[in-house]
């Protein structure tokens, strides 16, 4: 009997049918990593052959644990997880290709991450290489955005970009930095919920959501509240329990320099206490002690979340951390970086100020219009609708700042207005010390928002180059005071400075706290109600109310305005005159040098050495 002979190609597509149907190998994610990923010279701190770290692997690793449908990571900075969230796609593309989704807080975002983090690494690692081609002009497969594969696609999308979210079904769905995400998308609601959506139709989905946590209003936080809980936490060999490592069971000692005002660190010794046996360890010592992940709510299997800090980054020592603290503590912008960043936990400070009376008892003589002290004079301009209100502040070593003058100039600011002109010799006046030194202002914010926006860019166009900018709220809560410039409509060349208008009022209702002494970030108030600091003004200092509201299925924070007679200028002329000073640079010994005459010493050791060990935000 002759055998049958099987042609070639036959055989060939039968392999690849067989190739199709086949399960993907038993390889987990951090496996996957070890075996094949190369970390590029250009941006990673270990260039490379990958090699995972021990608490990087749990969490990779519940990607491809049976019965996982989600895994959460809330991570501090410096902790991997952009190469984490790498290695979950690489493995899905290499091994068990799918359709995939990564989002990221904005479309700019996700152009960043493919052009700086995923070309390369694919570049760099054949098993990818060869399935993703290169990007060309002419190559509709591939693009910074889109990347095709046998078997699969991975989209790159924005969180604000509603058309990335609700397209195709998606198997993989990656979401990095969720507590930046827009509140909605566009007005499709919640972009988080909205990409969940699109993975209904695959049984055997997963979904992984990572990021930095921020406040009360935390997404990842919630999340991971929904999840196994599980804290990377040592074990103290005194005492055999096992702890989460933080900052407020540390005891450190370190030398205290000034430089320019500000105070700066060299920290030489950092110990953890344990607080159950008080016994103390050093960094190397307990990166040595018995170590891994605790779960705190074991009665979830489907969503593993993860919860790690910067004390157990690689690449990060302690002392860096502890002199990060030492500098942030004062400020309430670095403090809450800090604690976001570097301990992994939510910022909750208490900013509200029910009473005026104690400001009003703080107001104090000034021996002339300007106070010693005061190095530099900024304005800060809020357009109504029938008048300009205005202040000018002064400011001094480590941001530390005196009302000089607050007050109204009425008149409807259109384009016939003599109100334009009432401004320009307010600007243009000089101030005067009690010596007769005199300062004139250094650069004014003019809101641009409201009823009369041409007339502010007109007025600004004509008079930049005597440094008066126009601004605008970015009202989104996270975004920095100084956010970012932008191009002003029909006005070319025109500046226009965007602020993170709704940080920056915590942060002036967290200086109004500091009550105990001059000095950095305090500030003055004149005994003289001709200079406009009467009851008037504090009630409009104190005219917003931070709270939070449910918003399509979400909680977020909202200022609320409490004022009787809704009036909140000085809270917002506050705002613009601290950016308006950050925006500056402010070199104060160059100024103090330019007022008196006389050089600036230079920078100073303090000789003394301090000891401290952080028990709930105290250092003692």
């Amino acid at each position: 009997m002759v055998k049958p002979v099987i042609p070639p190609k036959t055989i060939h597509l039968m392999q690849n049918i067989l190739a199709e149907v086949a399960p993907p190998p038993l390889m987990t994610v951090s496996q996957w990593a070890d075996e094949f990923r190369q970390i590029p010279a250009e941006y990673g701190a270990d260039p490379g052959k990958w090699v995972s770290k021990n608490y990087q692997i749990p969490i990779m690793d519940a990607f491809t644990a049976k019965g996982v449908t989600k895994v959460v990571a809330m991570l501090g900075a410096q902790l991997g997880k952009s190469e984490i969230l790498f290695n979950l796609l690489g493995r899905f593309i290499h091994l068990d290709p799918c359709p995939m989704l990564m989002v990221q807080p904005t479309v700019e975002d996700s152009k960043d991450f493919s052009k700086e983090r995923l070309t390369p690494t694919v570049a760099m690692t054949p098993v990818l290489a060869d399935r993703i081609h290169e990007q060309k002009s002419r190559n509709g497969d591939n693009t910074i955005l889109k990347k095709l594969f046998p078997g699969g696609y991975l989209s790159l999308v924005g969180s604000n970009a509603p058309s990335g979210l609700a397209k195709r079904s998606i198997r993989v769905l990656v979401c990095d930095e969720v507590d930046r995400f827009a509140p909605s998308a566009g007005t499709e609601g919640d972009p988080v919920n909205l990409a969940e959506k699109r993975t209904s139709n695959f049984w055997n989905r997963i979904i992984g959501l990572f990021s930095t946590p921020t406040d009360v209003t935390s997404r990842i936080m919630r999340e991971y509240m929904l999840g196994s809980q599980e804290e990377w936490r040592y074990q103290c060999p005194n005492c055999g329990e096992w702890h989460w490592v933080t900052i407020s069971d540390m005891k450190f000692e370190y030398d205290e320099y000034e430089k320019d005002g500000q105070k700066s660190y060299e920290v030489h010794d950092v110990w953890w206490i344990c607080p159950d046996c008080g016994f103390k360890y050093n960094e190397a010592q307990v990166k040595s002690f018995k170590q891994g992940y605790i779960c705190l709510n074991p009665g979830v299997k489907t969503v593993r979340s993860f919860h790690v800090n910067a004390f157990t980054s690689p690449w990060v020592h302690w002392n860096d951390i502890v002199r990060e603290y030492l500098e942030a503590k004062d400020d309430e912008e670095s403090m809450k970086t800090f604690v976001n960043t570097r301990l992994a936990e939510i910022y909750n400070p208490d900013s509200g100020i029910k009473d005026m009376e104690p400001l009003l008892a703080r107001r104090e003589t000034y021996k002339a219009e300007l106070p010693d002290g005061v190095l530099l004079l900024t304005a800060a301009v809020d357009t109504q609708d029938d008048r300009l209100e205005y202040e000018i502040a002064g400011w001094g070593r480590g941001e530390e700042r005196w009302g000089i003058e607050k007050g109204i100039l009425l008149g409807v600011p259109d384009a016939n207005s003599n109100v334009w002109a009432d401004l320009d010799r307010l600007l243009a006046r000089e101030w005067t010390f009690a010596d007769g030194r005199t300062l004139k202002v250094a650069r004014t914010f003019i809101d641009s928002g409201g009823h009369y926006t041409e007339e502010v860019y007109r007025y600004c166009q004509d008079r930049q180059y005597l440094q008066r900018f126009a601004i605008r709220g970015a009202h989104e809560f996270g975004v920095p005071l100084l956010y970012k410039p932008a191009k002003a409509t029909n006005f070319p060349g025109l500046l226009l400075t965007l602020l993170g208008v709704n940080d920056g009022k915590e942060y002036i209702l967290q200086r109004l706290k500091n009550v105990t002494a001059a000095g950095p970030q305090y500030m003055h108030f004149p005994d003289d109600d001709e200079r406009g600091y009467d009851r008037r003004y504090f009630r409009g200092l104190l005219a917003e109310k931070l709270v939070l509201e449910k918003s399509r299925g979400r909680v977020v924070k909202k200022w609320k305005n409490v004022a009787p007679d809704g009036r909140n200028e000085p809270i917002d002329l506050q705002v613009y005159n601290l950016a308006c000073m950050r925006s500056i640079r402010p070199d104060w010994n160059a100024y103090e040098e330019a007022i008196n005459g006389v050089p600036v010493a230079a920078p100073h050791k303090v000789t003394r050495k301090q000891y401290g060990c952080i028990r709930k935000g105290v250092v003692v």
